[in-house]
């Protein structure tokens, strides 16, 4: 019963999708694998894929999310792995940081307890 209303979504998908296709083959491609945009576009294409595989059964589909998928894994990686190696080099500066304003003031209390005479408490 929902045979033919279902293969008429699917067609409307594709024939909708058909623009999406288009701005991927020709704009995003000129773009870097690892380009926010390039690959927010591409994600927003997964999700597409995948919903129209969810609601309609369309295993095309379901496939081409799936190969999308696994061809922006690699620059998805990589620009994780670089967000996060940003991440610890500035946690890196700020422990540097800490430590140094920890020795500015250990040497201010110093020379205000000699400044004013008193004995530096023993560590």
């Amino acid at each position: 019963m929902l045979g033919i209303p279902m293969a008429v979504a699917r067609f409307n998908y594709r024939f909708a999708r058909l623009p999406f296709q288009l701005v991927e083959d020709i704009g995003a491609t000129r773009l870097d694998e690892g380009a926010a945009v390039r690959l927010g576009y591409e994600r927003m294409l997964i999700y597409c894929d995948r919903a129209a595989a969810y609601l309609l059964h369309d295993e095309s589909a379901a496939m081409r999310a799936r190969d999308l998928r696994e061809q922006t894994n690699p620059a998805r990686i990589a620009l994780e792995f670089e967000k996060r190696q940003a991440e610890q080099r500035e946690q890196g500066e700020d422990v540097d940081e800490v430590q140094l304003l920890r020795g500015h003031r250990a040497k201010f209390l110093h020379r205000h307890q000699a400044y004013r005479g008193e004995t530096p408490p023993s560590s």
